[in-house]
């Protein structure tokens, strides 16, 4: 069964003590703060200021550097091509599975 991404995220960041802001660095990001000038700008954060939640944005359309809360951002995640089931390994390894064994 896979998890949603939010739970995903959740349980590395709980293990780990790893904050949103270690897990968006070097990530391709969306600005959704609606009250910004970047709104629905793309880039890539470069950098993680000392409070651990501002982010140094490199913006994609003009090459501009700005700083964001983490909350105004958002990672950009590729569409993806297939259905959210579960993954099906063919008839011979699902029979060996815990699950389905009779």
């Amino acid at each position: 069964m896979s998890h949603p991404l939010w739970y995903t995220r959740y349980m590395i960041m709980k293990e780990n003590n790893i904050t949103e802001a270690q897990l968006l660095l070097n990530q391709d990001v969306r600005v959704t703060f609606a009250q910004s000038q970047f709104w629905n700008c793309t880039g890539r954060v470069r950098n993680i200021m000392a409070d651990g939640r501002t982010l140094e944005i490199d913006l994609d359309w003009d090459g501009k550097t700005v700083l964001l809360d983490v909350t105004f951002v958002s990672e950009i995640q590729e569409p993806t091509q297939f259905a959210k089931t579960e993954q099906s390994l063919g008839p011979d390894a699902n029979s060996v599975l815990p699950h389905n064994r009779l």
